[in-house]
């Protein structure tokens, strides 16, 4: 058999089979070429010419069976001596290189590729692994366009995520698991390698993997990911309450009407103080407020009504808004603030009742709330048990007249 007849028969089994999907006849039509094999030729050269002949016609055509008939035959190929994986290594890894080039005239020519590697890595003809080499040059290409890509990524991490998605419908998640998870060195996949500079850490990795719904083949990833925004979180949220704290403590002015007006200071923290929560603020206001509004000592209450007053709006802003419980929860935590207030001045006669009635007279702080605070046990605010005292005919008094409220009712 000369090169060329070489060729054409292949050809035409492949013509064959992409038309009847027949797997054992091309198998044995593939098996009755042997003897005949052109000088220089062996076995596995019959399969890298049909799989070379079959992108080709899978890449042009206009459905997707024929890809589909050409990645269902790297098993039958590889298992029957007729594909060989360095040899088809090395195919991808040349076609791979200047896939980016194509994708102009086949915009789907990435999902088709992932598809192959896909269904060549399932047939044990390359290790997963194989792609850290292989789609190094793809990193920053755009493969797909934007509606396609899978968690912003378009690139080299689109494949592998497309290719782990594709086997995860080959085989059980244990399996896959096993196959991420690859040997030592090259074996193993890297998918952080395959990231963007810019997306090349642990939570940006474990994000897409959650994305694609392929999230259980690397466990500990996520795991790591999830602790990493959880950091990420945890100190967006001390650095805007330390921003919080400084801009209230300049910004709010003395009891006298300095300061920004209450507007103002909301509109700043809704665009700087996006991950705090309400009742954080609502905290931090209260204290700030409590600070600013004197510098007498021991600190005057006239002055200190008077900025809760003229701060009041910016407070409800923060405590009286959401769920009862949240808006409880809020509020109750001012009451805390002004109990660590009063004991950082030495608990001044009278105070701690004149801010907890003037809260309540100004309708910044609900009959419930006192409640909350009350019977509170959870909060590590130090002394709770002064300021108890020191409010217990406040808090007899509020019991009574809610007393009064419900018989009227009644009524």
């Amino acid at each position: 058999m000369t090169t060329s007849q070489f060729e054409n028969r292949v050809g035409s089994y492949l013509e064959e089979y992409l038309g009847s999907g027949d797997l054992k006849e091309l198998i044995e039509c593939l098996g009755e070429m042997v003897p005949k094999l052109p000088e220089g030729k062996q076995q596995s050269d019959l399969g890298m010419l049909f799989v070379e002949q079959g992108v080709m016609k899978g890449t042009e055509a206009r459905s997707d069976d024929p890809r589909d008939k050409l990645a269902l035959a790297f098993g039958p190929l590889a298992k029957n001596g007729f594909l060989a994986g360095a040899a088809l290594q090395q195919f991808f890894t040349d076609g791979l290189e200047f896939l980016e080039d194509e994708v102009v005239d086949i915009p789907f020519i990435a999902i088709y590729y992932s598809k192959w590697l896909a269904h060549a890595a399932l047939a044990g003809l390359l290790p997963l692994g194989f792609v850290n080499k292989a789609l190094a040059p793809l990193i920053d290409a755009q493969l797909v366009k934007p509606a396609q890509a899978v968690g912003g990524q378009s690139g080299a991490a689109f494949m592998v995520v497309s290719m782990l998605q594709c086997l995860s419908k080959l085989e059980d998640a244990e399996a896959l698991k096993a196959r991420y998870a690859g040997g030592e060195g090259a074996d193993k996949l890297d998918l952080l390698a395959l990231m963007p500079e810019a997306d090349r850490k642990p939570d940006a990795v474990g994000a897409l993997l959650e994305t694609a719904e392929i999230a259980f083949v690397d466990p500990s990833l996520i795991q790591a990911a999830k602790k990493a925004v959880a950091a990420a979180s945890e100190q967006q949220i001390k650095e805007q309450q330390a921003a919080l704290d400084e801009a209230l403590t300049t910004r709010l002015g003395p009891a006298e009407g300095e300061g920004d007006t209450n507007e103002q200071l909301i509109e700043w923290i809704g665009t700087s103080c996006t991950g705090l929560e309400d009742a954080a603020i609502a905290r931090t206001v209260m204290r700030c407020v409590l600070e600013t509004a004197t510098a007498e000592e021991p600190p005057s209450p006239a002055k200190i009504t008077k900025q809760i007053e003229r701060r009041k709006v910016l407070l409800l802003k923060y405590n009286a808004s959401g769920a009862e419980a949240a808006v409880l929860h809020a509020q109750a935590a001012c009451l805390y603030e002004v109990q660590a207030f009063c004991g950082r001045k030495g608990w001044p006669a009278g105070l701690i009742k004149k801010v907890f009635y003037n809260l309540y007279e100004t309708d910044i702080v609900f009959e419930d709330a006192y409640t909350v605070w009350k019977e509170d046990v959870s909060d590590e605010t130090p002394g709770k048990d002064r300021a108890l005292f020191q409010v217990n005919e406040f808090l007899q008094w509020l019991a009574e007249a809610a007393e009064e409220d419900d018989g009227n009712d009644d009524e």
